[in-house]
């Protein structure tokens, strides 16, 4: 994998450009359990009924839309920002993805890193010198939250080619805790489509294309307008319109759900405008990572003239 940082991932009127990987450093290093793909959207749906009799599916996930608006950043949180811009962090969430996919890390720490550098963000100003180191230390706390074998903090120190040392990431990590007040997670996208497909028996394939819409929205600003669960929904929604599958949402999801066909319609119009560009952007890491074989190659998906107009 090409781990060179483009020049392209400059903004001309705010200069920042991440560290690049520091692949000499990395080459003998092991960096964990490759179990990042073996999670619910790549393996058979489990039974609709294997929770213990004692819980009840619906009941928890009731619980989780209550849930999903705590410990969320606010969409127009960048205001409070005068040094940094929403190129600048969409060109650190694109290397954030890259740097997940060479820790092998499980798919929730992204999105949950994302959360929470957007948080901390939301809260304390920072310079574009420090971007990078905020957005290394989100990857650092979730891991630690989300895997089983996370990787230590020498190295994130040698993925940024030593840009940051160890004692700055340890301050960092100090300084985002307790601005976050320890509180550190809040329903993700994924956990929300996970459980849409598995009601739907979704397969292998096709719940990877909907994945991929939904991790498309994680460097998009104003993608944070949307509540989690929606952005779930829309994902699931937008993969039933590409792939002509009808109903695009079923009744067994309109009862599970908050949403029905109409609500749903506005993001993933949002989601479809990102897919179709997804190719002509200079940020690509998330594509380049969906055309890999382990993810079905689903980011070359094409919309064919049968369903060329999907919101007309």
């Amino acid at each position: 994998m090409n781990t060179q940082m483009s020049g392209d991932y400059e903004n001309k009127e705010n200069t920042f450009s991440v560290h690049k990987i520091n692949e000499s450093s990395m080459q003998n290093r092991n960096f964990g359990a490759d179990i990042t793909n073996n999670k619910i959207l790549v393996q058979d749906p489990k039974p609709k009924d294997h929770f213990p009799p004692d819980y009840s599916n619906n009941d928890i996930f009731a619980l989780l839309y209550t849930m999903e608006c705590n410990n969320v950043a606010k969409f127009g949180y960048l205001r409070v920002q005068s040094d940094i811009n929403e190129r600048m962090r969409a060109i650190l969430v694109d290397w954030l993805t890259e740097v997940h996919l060479k820790f092998k890390l499980v798919a929730e720490t992204l999105y949950l890193a994302v959360d929470i550098m957007d948080r901390y963000l939301e809260k304390v100003p920072i310079t574009k010198l420090r971007l990078q180191l905020v957005g290394v230390t989100a990857m650092l706390i979730a891991s630690k939250f989300e895997d089983i074998y996370a990787p230590e903090i020498g190295d994130f120190v040698y993925i940024t080619d030593r840009a940051y040392d160890r004692d700055m990431i340890i301050g960092m990590e100090a300084s985002v805790l307790k601005t976050l007040e320890f509180n550190i997670s809040s329903p993700n996208i994924l956990l929300f489509l996970e459980h849409y497909c598995e009601i739907l028996a979704t397969d292998r394939k096709n719940a990877m294309l909907a994945r991929y819409f939904a991790e498309l929205t994680l460097a998009d600003y104003s993608m944070l307008k949307y509540r989690k669960s929606l952005i779930a929904a829309a994902s699931l929604f937008l993969m039933h319109k590409v792939m002509a599958i009808q109903p695009p949402w079923p009744e067994s999801l309109k009862s599970c759900s908050p949403y029905n066909e109409e609500d749903l319609k506005i993001c993933s119009k949002d989601l479809c405008i990102l897919f179709q560009k997804a190719a002509r952007v200079n940020l690509q890491s998330v594509r380049k990572k969906f055309s890999l074989p382990v993810y079905y190659s689903v980011a070359t998906t094409q919309i064919n003239n049968a369903n060329s107009n999907l919101y007309t």
